[in-house]
């Protein structure tokens, strides 16, 4: 949800609007926090230059309505491990930690592949020590975070 994107069009929604209803939705499919789908439909935005295409925006907040009304959670993409490890993660120099961020993206790719007891939980509880100077040797924090809600949404998919 975080990771979705528009056509720009020269009238359209706010971007900054639709991000925040969309980063709210991503927590709520994530089983972070409780969303009613009524929010969805009756969202409000408004129409500003440059923004997003409006029926795009909508389709969307459809889909997603009738997920969050079901109770549906659904699957990201993150079929296996192999998916996951193929994920390139920007670089920053203050940013999460490398080496904690790729070992626990290993062992989270060995639960997709079904080696491992990971939970959604435990995803959501994951913290990581953070990087700052030169050299980026951190991962950019918002890349890492959406990774994370793919994960932990994916192991709710699975029932984890």
């Amino acid at each position: 949800m975080r990771t979705a994107t528009f056509r720009t069009v020269r009238s359209g929604y706010d971007p900054d609007q639709v991000r925040q209803v969309l980063n709210i939705a991503a927590d709520a499919l994530a089983g972070r926090m409780r969303f009613n789908p009524d929010h969805v439909r009756t969202a409000v935005f408004k129409v500003v230059p440059n923004g997003y295409d409006q029926k795009e925006v909508d389709d969307l907040l459809a889909l997603l309505e009738y997920q969050l009304r079901n109770g549906i959670v659904p699957p990201t993409g993150l079929e296996n491990g192999e998916k996951l490890l193929a994920v390139k993660l920007p670089r920053a120099s203050n940013g999460y930690d490398r080496g904690e961020v790729d070992a626990f993206l290993a062992r989270a790719a060995a639960n997709l592949d079904g080696r491992g007891a990971m939970t959604a939980n435990e995803v959501r509880n994951s913290r990581f020590s953070t990087t700052s100077g030169l050299l980026n040797r951190g991962y950019q924090v918002q890349a890492v975070d959406a990774l994370l809600d793919d994960i932990e949404q994916e192991l709710r998919f699975r029932g984890r």
